[in-house]
């Protein structure tokens, strides 16, 4: 702390440096186990790295900023923000319209498998170097709310991705579980409105639920793809993804088609 500055003992200061960013990292997350947050701050498995980065998130969880939930998953911890975090971060700037420290509710506990899974795919992005930024659907549904729905719909994240040489505007769907056909026509309707994202992703749970997902959504966007999550997060860029039920490839070459089709549409438009 600054010095002349004096806390009351047992209080737990809030580094801006040090703290503030894993804050961020659990309220955007939603839900967060430990070991996907020590890799999003950017620790690694280090000894020191590993005393660090557990000793923060004690005195986070000791200051009633983080919740630690009772239960483990895969035997790790899980995290979510408190109204105390919440309040912590606006009081330092970072507001959100969409989840703030007055409202109601603050935390989903059926989402929390959805926002795990989401963290997973985030970092699969990260570790194939293809991840410029990654905002989640809290601040996809804040910039919403500021900007009088400047996206069709509330994209579960929405990343900047680098393939190869170009920088793609990708929305991220994770989809968990099938809707009905009502439901498809009505996200179908709204994503074809879409224009100011490059791409958007659909990353399935289940094989099964692909060609289901991919009938109901294909051409809806021109740069819509689909790929099963269990390949994306084993193989990522390499997974085998579809543009249509009948076109599929490597999801890092469908990535470049569906660039290079938007540089040209882009350069045709100007001309």
């Amino acid at each position: 702390g600054a010095l002349g500055m004096r806390y009351r003992k047992g209080s737990v200061v809030v580094s801006e440096t040090h703290d503030l960013p894993l804050l961020l990292l659990v309220r955007n997350s939603g839900y967060i186990k430990h070991e996907q947050l020590l890799f999003l701050a950017g620790y690694d498995k280090s000894k020191p790295s590993l005393t660090c980065f557990s000793w923060r998130m004690r005195r986070l969880v000791t200051g009633g900023f983080v919740a630690m939930l009772n239960e483990r998953f895969g035997g790790d911890k899980v995290y979510s923000i408190t109204r105390n975090g919440l309040e912590k971060l606006e009081l330092c700037g970072h507001t959100l319209l969409s989840l703030h420290s007055e409202a109601q509710t603050i935390s989903y506990p059926a989402k929390m498998m959805h926002c795990l899974v989401l963290n997973d795919i985030r970092l699969t992005f990260l570790r194939n170097h293809m991840l410029d930024s990654w905002h989640s659907d809290v601040e996809v549904c804040s910039e919403n709310l500021l900007a009088g729905d400047k996206y069709v719909k509330d994209y579960d994240a929405l990343a900047v991705l680098r393939v190869r040489e170009r920088r793609l505007h990708c929305a991220i769907e994770y989809e968990r579980s099938t809707k009905s056909h009502a439901r498809y026509e009505e996200i179908r309707r709204a994503i074809s409105q879409e224009r100011v994202i490059d791409a958007i992703l659909y990353i399935v749970c289940e094989p099964e639920r692909l060609f289901l997902v991919a009938d109901h959504l294909a051409g809806a966007h021109p740069g819509i793809l689909f790929v099963t999550a269990s390949a994306f997060l084993r193989f990522g860029p390499d997974a085998y993804s579809m543009r249509t039920a009948s076109m599929g490839g490597l999801l890092e070459e469908l990535l470049m088609q569906v660039s290079g089709e938007f540089h040209r549409s882009h350069v045709a438009a100007s001309a």
